[in-house]
């Protein structure tokens, strides 16, 4: 029945790889999870973020969705996404391209924000703490909640992959060089696990991928089964996600840090020395835990962050 007794939000997390769309009440129930690889095409991927909410909207004509929320790997300004380096794309605005074409007032926002919007929910005394949620997944994000509401500041805070971990390391699409996330999110892990394998070409690594490009899936298989090269390689990471989590900590002091993202979502060697690193911190005397709700949480978020912002509208 299409009635105010059933509101209901659209939540959507543009990836650098993936798009996930669902539907998500009030209470933070999903349901209808869509989930597809990016397109190729620059246009498709610019359209897919409307696409997939017109899906669920003909998928569920019985359902009063009243917003849609969008969280999207990227800085945002006023609904516009501004520079996304992880999607290739720029100058976007997305608020008024899928209201135009859904009809729904929408919200725009970072998708590590959306994810930390999401997560603080779950914590007690959320409302009086400091939170910080880091997400490792290809790039390395960050929302801090502060007295239960996210802190934005200027509007790109939470940028945490570009604290400078290593100034003489990789390049980064923000034109520095040895961001964080250049040295310890899932594109640095890739990159280490290719450049072990071309290194040795006859070691585990190596071996596990095959005819494919290796990758931090393959880097963590190899440690699993005990090969040391490849557990180094992990270990050295971990230390370098250590580093740059203490900066972060040494500024914002959280009472809660939550990890999150695709690379802490997978069991393994990678999640374990990740969080084994945690507890060398030195700016950290708070809470450590592992995120909740996995790959849903960006969703969720934008769906809370969608119906927060109609409800203001509306004077609710």
């Amino acid at each position: 029945m299409n009635t105010s007794a059933d509101p209901a939000a659209i939540g959507i997390d543009l990836g650098a790889t993936h798009i996930r769309a669902a539907i998500v009440a009030a209470d933070g129930t999903v349901s209808s999870v869509v989930r597809h690889a990016l397109p190729a095409d620059a246009a498709a991927r610019r359209q897919a973020a409307a696409n997939v909410a017109l899906h669920l909207l003909a998928r569920h004509p019985d359902r009063w969705i009243h917003a849609i929320g969008l969280a999207v790997a990227g800085t945002i300004a006023d609904g516009v996404l501004t520079s996304s380096t992880n999607l290739g794309m720029q100058a976007v605005d997305y608020r008024s391209e899928i209201h135009a074409a859904t009809g729904r007032a929408t919200t725009v926002l970072n998708d590590a924000h959306a994810a930390a919007t999401a997560e603080a929910r779950l914590v007690d005394g959320a409302r009086t703490a400091t939170i910080l949620m880091v997400t490792v997944g290809t790039g390395i994000g960050g929302g801090l909640v502060i007295n239960g509401a996210l802190h934005t500041g200027t509007g790109d805070a939470g940028e945490i992959g570009h604290v400078v971990v290593d100034p003489g390391g990789p390049s980064c699409g923000c034109g520095r060089r040895g961001c964080w996330e250049q040295v310890a999110g899932g594109l640095a892990l890739d990159a280490a696990a290719s450049d072990e394998a071309r290194a040795d070409p006859g070691g585990r690594i190596a071996a596990i991928a095959g005819d494919r490009h290796p990758g931090a899936a393959d880097l963590a298989r190899a440690a699993a089964e005990g090969d040391s090269a490849a557990m180094g390689v992990v270990a050295r990471h971990a230390g370098l996600f250590a580093a740059g989590l203490d900066n972060v900590c040494a500024v914002v002091a959280p009472h809660v840090l939550i990890l999150g993202g695709g690379i802490m979502a997978r069991p393994g060697p990678i999640r374990d020395a990740y969080l084994a690193a945690t507890r060398t911190l030195r700016w950290h005397q708070g809470d450590v835990r592992p995120a909740n709700l996995g790959d849903n949480a960006g969703m969720i978020g934008a769906a809370q962050a969608a119906w927060d912002n109609s409800r203001c509208r509306a004077g609710g």
